[in-house]
């Protein structure tokens, strides 16, 4: 489990704790551990990528904001947690994201479409098609499509699109492709830098 996930979720466990016993201490400092950073705030580049996505445990559901600092996406804030079953926000404090703020192809029009928001489709659409969903998530991870191609697949599929460029920062991009985006290291040896990148820019724009 990443550091990041472990500190929320701890923070969580201590704003359900805190909930159940009445625990201003607890609460306040579950709220310090789950507001998170704004990314535009001094220090930070106010162009930041973010990406977001659904989640929620038996009783919440919620949404949470990640944004790329130094090469890391980290965890920058959560959505005011809705009950599941009376659909009313949690009132315990303030500091949560505004839930607007999310993109639509993630909020979806129920709670069926946050499901599927939060976990992988089951079905994806045709081959070599880009998806509102996958860009949403900044392609984390791509189609089970393209990351089934090998290397001389890919290179004559590269030459057939074009997307937007997606940089990386403080590293290469195979070291991304291959560590955030679930590309097979086998499947792209022997891309070149500028394939790699093109490749990555692919997965961003939601191949």
């Amino acid at each position: 489990m990443l550091r990041r996930r472990f500190l929320f979720w701890v923070g969580f466990g201590l704003f359900s704790l805190g909930e159940k016993l009445r625990a201003d201490g607890l609460d306040a400092l579950a709220a310090a551990a789950m507001r998170g950073s704004d990314p535009a705030a001094p220090g930070k580049p106010a162009e930041a990528p973010i990406h977001w996505r659904a989640a929620s445990n038996s009783t919440w559901r919620w949404y949470e904001r990640e944004t790329l600092v130094d090469g890391q996406w980290t965890l920058t804030g959560i959505t005011t947690p809705i009950h599941k079953r009376t659909g009313q926000p949690y009132t315990g404090h303030s500091g949560y994201l505004d839930e607007s703020l999310v993109p639509a192809e993630i909020r979806g029009g129920d709670s069926q479409a946050t499901d599927r928001a939060a976990a992988p489709a089951a079905t994806e659409p045709g081959d070599g098609q880009p998806d509102a969903t996958r860009r949403a998530q900044h392609g984390r991870p791509p189609s089970k499509w393209l990351r089934s191609l090998r290397a001389d697949e890919l290179r004559i599929w590269l030459k057939t699109i074009d997307v937007p460029e997606a940089g990386v920062l403080g590293m290469t991009y195979w070291e991304h492709l291959t560590r955030d985006h679930s590309f097979d290291p086998k499947n792209i040896a022997g891309l070149s830098i500028s394939e790699q990148a093109k490749l990555h820019g692919a997965a961003h724009y939601g191949y």
